[in-house]
């Protein structure tokens, strides 16, 4: 299913919804999103230290030491 398709089944689905179940739908889409960016935030950071790699955040320090 292509975005385009999401987008539009969405838009058909907000048809039929109050402002405020609409408001409810988008505070759980924004804490989704929130979740999502942890997960992958938490994900990356253990991928840098299993494979003995330097953060953006370490090399930074190191240029600003420097």
């Amino acid at each position: 299913m292509s975005m385009f398709d999401q987008f539009k089944i969405v838009s058909d689905m907000m048809k039929n919804m109050s402002p405020e179940q609409i408001k409810e739908l988008t505070k759980q889409a924004g804490d989704s999103k929130k979740m999502l960016e942890e997960t992958v935030r938490e994900l990356l950071e253990k991928e840098i230290q299993k494979r003995d790699l330097v953060s953006r955040a370490e090399v930074l320090k190191i240029i600003k030491d420097n």
